[in-house]
């Protein structure tokens, strides 16, 4: 498929994920009632739906960026950025706010459970930095590796915290664990908007990078790229992106590792395409999915990290079997 008419495409997909996510919920939106701005509808529509709906195409597009661009760092197109342990050390500070937030003064309110999340998915891949990092040469491998240690202590943890934890506090584990876009708000939305954009911002001088080091990194180095600065860069841009998203909406599987997958599928390995059309893809996914968890069960909601696993797992094997058989 011509790359730009799928990037066109998947911009398209998140507008019109968007305006379908506007009209479901509990209730029902009359649109003359928008007019006026003291009405139910109105509040419901501008301080609850509008920004949940930009969240979750902002946080959808970051994590499926992150996906492409850790599929680039470790030039595997079933990375997930989970691996470098990201999400294992922002579920595990989460775990402690929610567990033993009673008894440390400052994890009294949700914004301190999200900065501390936050803080401890920085934290766990500045350790697997300096675990990968020898002689001022990143190893790819050492990531990998360090990742795979980290999750395993991370989660040993956490399964040390659901044991002491209360019914009610256990439950908050399970609910954060799955994931959710309830508690978008405007102030979440200034207050880490800018880690959201971030992927725009840089893509346009990272697309050019990442297709030469494709090649290798001894290739990349022999045409003038400062590889050890450029997976430096990487491994700070996914953790801050990452960090940021699950830190507030909790565990969302699926997007980072299939999204980028599909689009390498559909238009190649040009990463001046592939960034953008991950973005917008993985955004307009997470917003879709995040309409069908308010309406399933409303006016309750269940959890977008299991939809965005059962509208995309079945469609991911659906690709490899057709991959297996053009071999």
């Amino acid at each position: 498929m011509n790359q730009k008419i799928f990037i066109l495409f998947s911009i398209l997909f998140a507008v019109v994920s968007a305006i379908i996510s506007s009209q479901l919920g509990a209730m029902e939106i009359n649109w003359k009632e928008l007019l006026f701005m003291d009405t139910i509808e109105s509040k419901v529509f501008f301080e609850l739906r509008i920004p949940r709906i930009l969240f979750g195409i902002l946080v959808g597009g970051s994590l499926a960026w992150s996906g492409a661009l850790a599929q680039g760092l470790f030039r595997n197109p079933i990375v997930d950025p989970g691996l470098i342990g990201i999400t294992a050390g922002c579920s595990l500070f989460a775990s402690i706010a929610i567990v033993l937030g009673g008894f440390i003064p400052f994890l009294h309110s949700i914004w301190s459970v999200v900065i501390f999340s936050f803080i401890g998915g920085m934290l766990s891949c500045s350790i697997i930095f300096v675990f990968a990092n020898a002689k001022g040469k990143t190893d790819i491998e050492s990531i990998l590796l360090s990742g795979i240690a980290v999750n395993a202590l991370c989660f040993s943890l956490i399964g040390i915290l659901s044991y002491i934890a209360s019914e009610s506090q256990l439950r908050n584990l399970s609910l954060w664990n799955m994931g959710s876009l309830g508690g978008a708000s405007w102030n979440l939305l200034k207050s880490f908007s800018i880690f959201y954009v971030i992927p725009i911002l840089v893509s346009p001088f990272l697309a050019k990078q990442l297709n030469v080091l494709i090649l290798g990194e001894r290739e990349a180095n022999h045409l003038g790229i400062s590889v050890e600065f450029l997976k430096t860069l990487m491994i700070l841009l996914i953790g801050v992106s990452v960090g940021s998203c699950i830190s507030i909406v909790g565990n969302i599987g699926f997007i980072g590792l299939a999204v980028p997958h599909i689009v390498r599928l559909a238009v190649g390995q040009d990463y001046r395409f592939l960034l953008y059309a991950s973005y917008f893809l993985g955004g307009g996914l997470l917003c879709f999915a995040d309409a069908i968890c308010r309406v399933i069960i409303a006016p309750s909601e269940i959890p977008v990290g299991i939809v965005t696993a059962l509208l995309g797992a079945p469609f991911f094997l659906h690709l490899i079997l057709k991959r297996k058989k053009s071999l």
